[in-house]
């Protein structure tokens, strides 16, 4: 359930963490704690924030853990914790966070499959990334979106290939 003035706060907030004004961003989204401490969107945003815009990965992570636990079935923190795991080489976390998210979220399947795919991937798990790619090409309607697709399976292919013949 969408809370109409913490939504607009928070489309503020994002809008003057991205204008470089990290620390006020972040003040102002920690303050919102005390009125909706239990609002997934808030922890999502905080963790997107830590994320990408600071190096307090372990913060990052709790936000987003936290936005999952009070509503499971919404789609970007999975996202958000699964690319995380991923820029931290937590290959396996980030492929049990995208596998969660795909049993959970209607949406964002692609998404989901991509970091589930790029994860196997760097991971050596050629077999399961090419599957993971394969999934998200079926699921994907856009045409950038299905040519990167396409280069992920050819990719993990040459891999197989290379790993397999020793070079």
């Amino acid at each position: 359930m969408k809370i109409e003035w913490i939504e607009i706060e928070l489309t503020n907030l994002e809008q003057m963490i991205v204008s470089d004004q990290v620390g006020a961003g972040l003040a102002a989204l920690n303050n919102l704690l005390y009125d909706e401490p239990g609002y997934a969107r808030l922890h999502n945003h905080l963790g997107w924030a830590y994320a990408n815009y600071t190096e307090n990965e372990e913060r990052a992570e709790l936000h987003l853990k936290m936005a999952i636990r009070f509503e499971e079935s919404y789609e970007p923190p999975y996202l958000h914790l699964a690319s995380l795991y991923i820029r931290q080489g937590r290959y396996g976390d980030a492929m049990d966070c995208s596998e969660d998210g795909l049993v959970k979220c209607k949406s964002r399947r692609v998404s989901l499959l991509q970091y589930l795919a790029s994860a196997c991937e760097l991971r050596k798990d050629w077999g399961k990334a090419i599957k993971a790619y394969k999934d998200a090409l079926m699921e994907s309607v856009a045409e950038n979106e299905s040519s990167g697709l396409h280069a992920g399976i050819k990719r993990c292919r040459r891999k197989r290939m290379m790993v397999f013949l020793g070079l």
